[in-house]
């Protein structure tokens, strides 16, 4: 009887403290009856989570003199963990999540162990590309069987880059808790409105960490060049606490994570101006789910989930002008009593996204036993 073992392995610790959108998601299907896995290889947490994965938290070499003399040791509780799995089984099938040096010292175990006919290896990219040199690129995935990307456009813009890229490629979009981010009544929108003191207001709403590439200058330049804008609409800018007055804008600042649909839900036009090969776009598909009206930088993968149902893709996106067009006519759009259609039925929930991040493990469990 052949034993497969399937693993999951990450750096960082799960159940994780901070938000992370891809340890959410591995939370909610570790804990569901679409898990397939045996193995869960992680960092230290007190934390515990309600699976049938049988866990094994390990600690990083983090002793700087130690990591300078031997700079390969930082994962090495991990890769014997793993060695010791491994042999215990005919056969096993491991995903490392996104973590180039992981993937490197678990490649470099399978070389030193000589385990590679014992092993399937999977990597699971949670961004666009992480823009290696050739060299570094071919070493990365000498041993990989199999790349899971974001988007479509992900696999294209890495295929094209890189001279060679051997492995079996599944693309598996990112899920969005639809429990949660979904729309809600029109009285229910008009009274958060008014709980704000916003009652009468088109809302425009960006929302992120205030970092260049996240767009905010693009959209606050937009907001100046248009008085249509400034008179008729206001801009929620939550995330950013800038110490700038504008007219028409109000800078929230951080809020707490369980209040951030609050803003979703009130807006009517949602501002995406990303200025970077983005993965995915997960605020943005949680605003789609939400039914606000999208303006989005058509930048990484953000086209392969956004229909023209859900608002504007923009072509040029550093061009200002182009966004205050975008934002003025939206503002029509809105007066004139849009409503968006089957908000997010392009977007797969957690429940989907389960059921195929499943299935990725069960065919190579099932392509071993029909060797």
């Amino acid at each position: 009887m052949k034993s497969i073992a399937k693993i999951i392995i990450t750096e960082q610790a799960i159940p994780y403290e901070k938000n992370g959108s891809w340890s959410q998601r591995l939370e909610y299907f570790l804990k569901s009856d679409y898990n397939v896995i045996d193995y869960f290889i992680c960092g230290k947490t007190n934390q515990s989570l309600d699976t049938t994965t049988t866990f094994f938290r390990e600690k990083q070499v983090q002793s700087k003199w130690m990591l300078k003399l031997f700079p390969k040791t930082r994962y090495q509780h991990y890769t014997n963990r793993l060695e010791q799995i491994v042999n215990q089984h005919s056969h096993s099938v491991i995903c490392v999540v996104d973590n180039v040096k992981l993937m490197l010292a678990i490649s470099e175990c399978i070389e030193q162990k000589k385990l590679k006919q014992k092993i399937t290896l999977l990597f699971y990219c949670c961004g666009h590309s992480y823009f290696l040199e050739d060299h570094l690129h071919k070493k990365f995935l000498k041993n990989c069987d199999e790349f899971i990307f974001l988007t479509q456009s992900a696999y294209t813009f890495n295929k094209a880059r890189y001279e060679e890229f051997v492995p079996e490629v599944t693309v598996l979009n990112n899920p969005i808790n639809k429990t949660l981010y979904k729309p809600i009544e029109a009285s229910e929108k008009e009274s958060l409105i008014e709980l704000h003191q916003l009652s009468g207001k088109n809302i425009f709403l960006w929302l992120s960490h205030d970092r260049p590439k996240k767009g905010l200058s693009v959209v606050l330049n937009a907001w100046k060049d248009s008085d249509i804008l400034q008179n008729e609409a206001v801009l929620l800018v939550v995330g950013a606490k800038r110490n700038i007055s504008m007219k028409g804008v109000l800078f929230i600042g951080q809020v707490e994570s369980n209040k951030v649909i609050d803003y979703y839900n009130m807006a009517h036009v949602y501002l995406f101006p990303t200025m970077w090969k983005e993965g995915f776009g997960l605020s943005l598909a949680q605003a789609i789910c939400c039914g606000c009206y999208c303006i989005a930088a058509d930048n990484g993968g953000v086209a392969d989930f956004f229909t023209t149902n859900d608002g504007v893709l923009i072509q040029q996106p550093n061009i200002v002008s182009h966004w205050t067009q975008n934002m003025e006519k939206a503002l029509n759009v809105i007066e004139q009593g849009w409503v968006s259609q089957e908000p997010g039925n392009q977007i797969l929930d957690y429940t989907q996204w389960s059921q195929q991040f499943a299935s990725i493990f069960t065919k190579w469990e099932n392509r071993f036993h029909k060797e």
